[in-house]
């Protein structure tokens, strides 16, 4: 359950008691794609049709499932599905030596990637994905300063610096030392890191936060 651990950490104390199971649409491919895109939310005793040749994502509960048709399937995945998930998750992030590493939360920061990044505004961690050696960051606003971070020999994930404000619509450019590449990221500010899973793809979908969605969504183990 590290995904969910990662995200109740970051999440408002007291979340709310009676909100009402939903499952949220992530992904969509074939026919009936208008019919389910990206962020529609469906509750959970919703029936999902599918023809020949779709493929659509849904996460809801603590699980991600991809169904495909042709079909009728339930929006809520069922005690089995549930718990197949649950053992993807507990591999996740249990790599073999020689492989890459994945990013453990989808509210990190991974500095290799370009994109729109959701966050609170207030705690931020950036990743690598290669922590053996100690590394440098630079993190340079666009049209002003840069700012430095030091990074230590094993270590994947340091804060954000306080140097380097987040606020809505905030570009910077992200350039790690001995890499050719730059990243440049924009923020989208979120009041709080949604607790349950569906809100917070729900909310990763709405603001087109897609490298966030992708890690959320390989963490509660769609079989895609």
């Amino acid at each position: 359950m590290k995904w969910r651990i990662s995200i109740l950490a970051c999440a408002i104390a007291l979340a709310p008691t009676a909100a009402i199971a939903k499952a949220v649409v992530v992904r969509s491919l074939g026919p009936s794609a208008k019919a389910y895109p990206p962020g529609k939310a469906l509750a959970d005793s919703a029936k999902i049709s599918l023809q020949q040749g779709d493929s659509v994502t849904v996460v809801g509960g603590n699980s991600a499932r991809t169904l495909r048709g042709p079909g009728t399937f339930p929006a809520a995945g069922g005690a089995q599905e549930l718990a197949m998930a649950s053992s993807r998750r507990g591999r996740f992030g249990a790599m073999r030596s020689g492989e890459l590493a994945m990013n453990p939360s989808p509210w990190n920061l991974d500095v290799t990637q370009s994109g729109t990044v959701c966050a609170n505004g207030k705690t931020l961690k950036i990743w690598r994905p290669e922590s053996g050696a100690a590394g440098k960051l630079t993190i340079t606003k666009a049209g002003g300063s840069a700012t430095k971070v030091d990074w230590p020999a094993g270590k994947s994930t340091v804060d954000w610096p306080a140097a380097a404000p987040i606020a809505d619509g905030t570009e910077y450019q992200l350039a790690l030392a001995g890499s050719s590449d730059t990243q440049t990221v924009r923020f989208v500010v979120l009041p709080a890191i949604p607790a349950e899973a569906a809100d917070a793809a729900q909310a990763l979908v709405e603001h087109g936060c897609q490298n966030q969605l992708d890690v959320l969504v390989t963490a509660l183990g769609s079989d895609e």
